[in-house]
Parts: structure tokens; sequence; C-alpha cells
């Protein structure tokens, strides 16, 4: 009896020993119960089902990433992708997977990253639910999603904040960027998942009726799959930002769309930590942690919410995959390369002078209804107007030509050539050149650690 008791307590040290001295006490937790849960998977079943192949599509990566980190690009960028757009993708599987069946290895380095995400999945679903349901009004919805919440923030343990966090958290990290850069059809495939995930809500918001909505959803399934045609090209090329690809939805309901920027922005550290040979294996664990925290805290790396909105119009909803609602056939033309980063794309516009894009508009964004963000396009109840940029206005008044030269440059894949070539362009076409602008400070600076 000694004997077996010895030998049980030492395969629970060694049992620990492995796990890093983990001991987890988070747990899981369900639905809030409410007679408009599982009304979007009942009126639409084609997009649910697409959403329990994206946590497959999740899983899968973070799997791969942790367990065979020096396999060979082609294994995620071929082999996985394939099976993902042409089988899981194509079939999607009905309902929800466990996440933990697929990601074992994963799931047991960071089960606390792993119950974020799913407890972020939960109110993702509940609040498609809520704007799905057509017995509820107006009032109705608002006063349910206040409700989702609450109910979400009561995990203080799990929820992610809803203070916007800056780039600087994301894309500023000695690991940042190495997903992105190594596997760009798969980091491609992630944000349009993103893209759909967060759009999906504007399509809802913007129908008037069950069927102007149904049309609304089966057109941004529909985008979405025009997204993976000859990837990584047509996908974003960068993190969809929710007040971009669905203005309605981030103005009528701000702290669930920075909630959904937050969990979508961690996904993407998570991808670069598991990704990047600067963090040794043995500290994966606790950069995948430090990350957590600080995108549950309200005090690191954090901007206001205007902050927010104008850093998302900067980065160019063309880059980001459009609009998720209103959108004629054409996808945007990127004025990024795949692989760049935001400060990129903010290097870029302030290369060219074109300032800030408030709206998808007709010009800078080739194929889009600029009906689709009518909120945005009305200055007067647009309370972060105060903030706009000041090179705002010169942009307007520009030749078209300009404009028009600069949409139809060919993006390049090597960031400092894609910023010089707009310079270039306009000489050539006899423009005047703008007067270079003052340095102005990076609105972002300052959101480290506190």
């Amino acid at each position: 009896m000694r004997t077996s008791h010895a030998l049980f307590a030492l395969c629970v040290l060694l049992s620990a020993s492995q796990a890093h001295g983990q001991w987890v006490t988070t747990h899981e937790q369900t639905y809030l119960p409410a007679s408009h849960n599982w009304q979007f998977r009942k009126r639409y079943p084609a997009a649910d089902r697409l959403f329990n192949a994206f946590d497959y599509g999740h899983a899968i990566l973070y799997e791969e990433l942790y367990r065979r980190p020096g396999a060979p690009a082609s294994r995620l960028e071929r082999d996985e992708f394939e099976h993902l757009t042409t089988r899981v993708l194509a079939a999607a599987p009905r309902l929800p997977l466990e996440e933990g069946a697929i990601e074992v290895a994963y799931a047991r380095l960071v089960p606390e990253a792993k119950l974020m995400f799913e407890w972020a999945h939960v109110l993702h679903r509940q609040v498609y639910d809520v704007l799905a349901d057509e017995r509820l009004s107006d009032a109705q919805r608002d006063a349910a999603v206040a409700t989702l919440l609450r109910y979400y923030r009561s995990r203080p343990d799990l929820a992610f904040s809803s203070r916007p966090k800056s780039m600087e958290l994301m894309e500023g990290q000695p690991y940042s960027l190495a997903f992105r850069r190594k596997y760009p059809k798969f980091n491609g495939l992630i944000w349009a998942y993103h893209w759909m995930q967060v759009g999906l809500y504007d399509a809802l918001l913007g129908g008037t009726d069950s069927h102007a909505r149904q049309s609304n959803v089966n057109a941004a399934v529909s985008r979405f799959w025009q997204m993976l045609g000859d990837a990584p090209e047509r996908m974003p090329r960068l993190m969809p930002m929710t007040a971009a690809v669905a203005p309605r939805f981030a103005e009528r309901y701000p702290e669930a769309a920075i909630i959904f920027d937050n969990l979508h922005g961690m996904h993407d550290v998570i991808s670069d930590v598991l990704a990047s040979p600067l963090v040794p294996r043995a500290q994966k664990r606790e950069r995948i942690l430090e990350a957590a925290r600080r995108y549950r805290d309200d005090s690191s790396f954090v901007m206001t919410v205007a902050e927010w909105r104008d850093m998302s119009r900067h980065m160019g909803v063309e880059n980001m995959g459009g609009v998720a609602a209103g959108f004629l056939p054409a996808l945007p033309t990127p004025t990024v390369p795949i692989g760049a980063s935001h400060a990129d794309a903010m290097k870029q516009r302030a290369h060219q002078g074109h300032g800030e894009t408030a709206t998808p508009a007709p010009t800078p964004h080739a194929g889009h209804d600029s009906s689709a963000a009518p909120a945005a396009t009305k200055p007067t109840p647009d309370p972060h107007a105060a903030h706009t940029p000041a090179a705002a206005p010169a942009r307007a008044a520009q030749p078209a030509k300009r404009a028009a030269t600069k949409t139809t440059t060919r993006p390049t894949t090597r960031p400092t050539t894609a910023r010089k070539q707009p310079a270039k362009a306009t000489k050539q076409a006899g423009a005047k050149p703008a007067p270079k602008p003052a340095p102005k400070p990076d609105p972002h600076a300052g959101h480290g650690k506190p």
C-alpha cells in the first residue's frame, strides 16, 4: 500500500513538472439561457456551419505550430490549407467541435488561453442569435446585447478587455509578424475568417426585413469564398477591424466590437509566439499567458475609442477585405503588400499624403458601395469627428488623376518599394508634389506597459 502511494505521488510530481508547474483553476461556462439562443443556426445554417469549420482551422493551426516547429512551411501553406478549403469548409460540420480533441498539445500548454477564446466565442454566437431573432424589436435587441455583455464580463479571468488595445501589443513585440510572413496563405485564411465573423453583424443589421437579412448574409458568405480564390492575393492583408468592416455594428455596439478586435488580435499574437524562433519552446507558455493578461486588463497598451476608430480608418478597409454589407461584386484593391503591418500602412499613407479615409469612398476603395457605412459618412452626428486628422480635407481636393494613379499601381511584395511607387507615379503624371507634412505624433505612442 505504501509503495503504491509513493508511486502515485511520484507520478503526480512528474506530471506537474512536465506541465511547467501549472495548476489551472479556470473552468468552462456555457450560454446564458435566453429565448433567442440558436436563432442564427436555425435561420442561417450555412453560415453557422462555417463557424464550426473556422474553429477547426484555428485549432489545427495552433497544434501544428506547437507540435512541429521545424516542419516546412508547405505543411500549413499547402497541405493543411488545401484540406481546410476543399474539404473542411466545403463540407463544414453541423455542430461546434470540441477543439481540445484537435489541439491536444496546445490545449495542455495554455488551457487558460483556450478557455478565453471559447468564452469570447460564446459571446460572438449569442450576439448573432440576438440579431437573427425576428421576434425582437430594436430596443429588445439592444437590451439583450447589454445583458450578454454583463454576462461576459462576469468572468474577468476569461473576458477580453473592452478598452481598445494598440497595435504595439500585436505588432510591436520581438516575435511579432513571424506567422504572417512565413505563412501568408494560412494567415490570409484566418483573417478571412475574422472578416466574416465581424462582417455578418452588419449583414444582419443592414437588412430591413428577414428577406433582406438573408440576402445580406448570403452575399457575405459568397464574398468570403471569393476571398479564397488565387490565395493569398484576394485575402485581407491587414487584420480586419470591426469599425471598418462592420461600421454599423461598431457604432451601435462599440463595447462588443472592441472585445472582438482584441480577441482577433490575440489570435495573431499566439500564432506569432508559436511560429517565432525568437521565443524558445520553454518560454512559449509564458509569452502567451503574458499576452493574455494584457488583453484582459484595462491599463496596458490601451487607446481611446476615438483613436481606435481613427486607426481602423487609417489602415484602409480595402486592405481588410472591404466592408461586409452593401459592396459591389469586385473585391477592393489593396494598397499594401502581403505581409505588411499596420505601421507599413500608416507610413505608406503618410508618404502618399492621402491622410484619412474615413469611409469606403468610391475612389480609393474601388468596387465598394459607399452607402455601406452611413453612420461614418455623416460628419454631424459622428462623436469622433473632432479627431479627424487635418490631412483629410486636403485629400479631397487632390486631382482625380492622382487618385487613379494610386489605385492602378500594382502593390509589390516589398513594403519599402510599395511606399515609393506612388510618388514616382505622381511625378510622371506631371502633378506638383505635395509639401511634406510636418511630423505628427504617433496616436498609438505611449500605450505600452504602464
